[in-house]
């Protein structure tokens, strides 16, 4: 065996210890503070998006989307742009409009996957991690607006709701 002098060994007792204390006291800290998710917060995480996925993928395959994947793409952009900043300065009007662009379930499971998860800003500060379409909706329009929406879509016979 390699015998180690003096100034490695310190090295790595110190490695150790800011290791240890990472793993000891740092890293349960920022799960408690909501920094980092916790290892029953990544597997719910993973599991909420293998159910999104199965959605996305039973809507597709038993109706046809009324617009191409590509127009869906720009509906979703608009959207965003329109409640990104989760301020007086959005437009809730438009993102109102834009979600009721859709016409059946399969519509708004390619809405849903081309928003994807997107950052919100607050006075231009990115807060409280990525969201998904459903939580900006959620978040930033008003249960009259989210009331509107569901209401179009229950004409539609659409089955999702917000």
């Amino acid at each position: 065996m390699p015998k180690i002098d003096k100034s490695t060994q310190s090295i790595l007792l110190n490695v150790a210890l800011i290791g240890g204390g990472y793993y000891f006291v740092l890293r349960p800290l920022l799960i408690k503070l909501g920094i980092l998710q916790s290892p029953e917060q990544i597997q719910q995480t993973a599991e909420q998006n293998q159910n999104v996925q199965t959605y996305i993928d039973i809507s597709i395959a038993s109706q046809n989307p009324t617009k191409s994947l590509g127009e869906y793409q720009i509906i979703a952009n608009q959207i965003y742009q329109d409640l990104k900043f989760a301020s007086v300065s959005d437009d809730k009007n438009d993102a109102v409009y834009q979600l009721c662009r859709v016409q059946n379930d399969a519509d708004v499971a390619l809405l849903y996957k081309n928003f994807g998860n997107r950052q919100e800003y607050y006075f231009g500060i990115p807060v409280e991690g990525l969201k998904d379409l459903q939580q900006f909706v959620s978040s930033n329009l008003s249960d009259q607006q989210i009331n509107t929406i569901n209401k179009n879509y229950s004409n539609k016979g659409i089955k999702y709701k917000f």
